[in-house]
């Protein structure tokens, strides 16, 4: 994986926001989001506390996601280094033999926020995927953790990443 690099803000991605004024809440992690509008879906959350998805896309080696959760590993001293396991742990969600290229990493209101391309293969054909983890801080419990991937067969629902990542607020 490679280093992290100095803090870089996230852009505005590409596409629709999926933009909607209802919320999901994670009583698990203490934080809540927004409940994006169709075409996503909310699903069965296992292993996640909260999860929602966009319809399969053909071609697509995965399934887009936006899922919410305490953080699955062992939480660091600082949030950034949370965030940075976690995005690694993220890679279990991905195929086998990705890769990160890193396109954000910014503070967030009481936490950390990672952005990245995850490079993968597909039947021998180049495919990506855009992705980003939250870690936030909750008083008194395990941190957060926020996490979208989607793939770029639906690239058009790239700025759904940061819909969700400004949704993020503690319960």
């Amino acid at each position: 994986m490679p280093d992290l690099p100095r803090d870089k803000r996230l852009g505005r991605l590409s596409g629709k926001s999926g933009k909607s004024k209802r919320r999901v809440q994670d009583g698990k992690s203490g934080v809540s989001l927004v409940r994006l509008g169709k075409p996503w879906k909310v699903f069965g959350a296992a292993p996640f506390s909260t999860k929602q998805v966009l319809p399969k896309a053909k071609g697509a080696a995965h399934r887009a996601m936006l899922v919410s959760c305490p953080v699955p590993i062992l939480v660091q001293k600082k949030a950034k280094d949370t965030a940075l396991l976690a995005a690694r742990w993220t890679l279990n969600h991905h195929p086998k033999g990705s890769k990160i290229t890193w396109t954000a990493s910014q503070s967030i209101k009481n936490g950390w926020l990672l952005a990245y391309r995850v490079k993968y293969k597909v039947k021998g054909k180049a495919r990506s995927s855009m992705a980003a983890v939250a870690v936030t801080e909750i008083p008194g419990a395990k941190p957060a953790m926020l996490f979208a991937t989607i793939p770029d067969v639906q690239s058009k629902y790239w700025r759904a990443i940061n819909t969700a990542v400004s949704s993020l607020r503690l319960k």
